[in-house]
């Protein structure tokens, strides 16, 4: 997954007692790595579902009499979004199929703090040669995906250079539809690898872990100013054209309730933490519900202290939550926060 000084989680396995509760739950046909397989192959299966009709409705739309009329516009773009949320509920897995040919920079290039998802699509719009599958084929991952499409259907920019913004967004739809399909197939075919390493179980947790992290600090906390140069600024958060950054958010944690918390939880009732494993599960409920409160998007928040406020209680519900794993929880688990060289430490 894209970002910023990306921190890497590494686990290790500190005494042997759990060592052995883990490989023995891993032997059982409800254990922990056989529900997340489970649940994130319904994840993956969204992405691709939801992927190839959205290529499907582009084509529609841009053969269509009326492809530059606002109702079709507008549904285009509702389709646009329903993607991209199956995308941002899977989006916490950042290892598997997801790790080959930089598959997470290609569905969503973020952060994009020079705006080269504008520009390198401006360059192919302006260009005069052809637009299509081959084309993307050899470009940068900032034209493609679903922020590169996100800049054709919403910036008027984009809108106004019809109809090749048709041409691209077909090539672009295509080729999301083709990696996603892709990945679904590779993670079901993951699954005997998956089952079989007891150290999934922790690869799965500092996943979850480092998706809280992002969460927290680049996509919520960069924006409000509590990260880099402290001011408030609308354009770091992802979504932002579309004005769905908190939309997003939600989505991600949705995701993390869905797909992580029913294997998290066969995991702690074994490990006899019940009682964190509650904390964790009121914690994630709390910041959803804040979410339910707030705007799709963030700048409407940012730019009155009412709205302000507001995003500073869901950084705390976030940060509770975040801390909560990552500190008694992981200590329990023995997992560690590991080095990375791009930590820049």
């Amino acid at each position: 997954m894209p970002f910023l000084n990306r921190y890497r989680w590494r686990a290790l396995l500190q005494s042997g007692g759990l060592l052995l509760l883990l490989c023995a739950n891993a032997a059982q046909a409800d254990s922990p790595r056989e529900q997340w397989h489970a649940q994130l192959t319904q994840g993956y299966d969204a992405l691709a579902q939801t992927s190839s009709a959205l290529h499907q409705q582009v084509v529609q739309h841009c053969t269509a009499d009326n492809a530059d009329k606002g109702p079709a516009l507008k549904a285009l773009r509702n389709d646009w979004l329903t993607a991209f949320l199956a995308w941002q509920r899977i989006r916490f897995i950042d290892f598997g199929p997801i790790e080959q040919n930089s598959m997470a920079w290609q569905f969503q290039f973020w952060p994009d703090s020079k705006n080269l998802i504008a520009r390198q699509v401006d360059g192919l719009l302006k260009d005069t040669g052809s637009l299509s599958a081959q084309t993307l084929a050899t470009a940068s991952v900032a034209v493609k995906g679903f922020p590169a499409m996100e800049y054709l259907l919403f910036d008027e920019n984009a809108t106004s250079a019809a109809p090749r913004v048709c041409d691209l967004l077909v090539a672009i739809s295509g080729q999301i539809s083709a990696n996603a399909t892709a990945v679904a197939s590779q993670w079901a075919a993951f699954k005997p690898h998956y089952l079989t390493e007891a150290s999934y179980d922790f690869t799965t947790i500092s996943a979850a872990m480092h998706a809280l992290d992002i969460l927290r600090n680049a996509r919520l906390g960069a924006p409000m100013g509590l990260q880099g140069k402290k001011r408030r600024n609308p354009y770091l958060a992802d979504a932002w054209r579309s004005e769905q950054s908190l939309t997003t958010l939600k989505a991600s944690l949705q995701g993390l309730q869905s797909d992580f918390l029913p294997g998290f939880a066969t995991l702690m009732h074994a490990a006899g933490q019940d009682q964190l494993l509650t904390q964790f599960e009121h914690a994630l409920a709390a910041s959803l519900d804040r979410l339910e409160q707030l705007p799709a998007g963030m700048s409407e928040s940012l730019n009155n202290d009412s709205g302000y406020r507001s995003l500073q209680l869901l950084f705390v519900d976030i940060d509770r939550l975040a801390s909560l794993l990552e500190g008694p929880i992981a200590s329990e688990l023995g997992i560690v926060k590991g080095f990375n060289s791009s930590d820049g430490d």
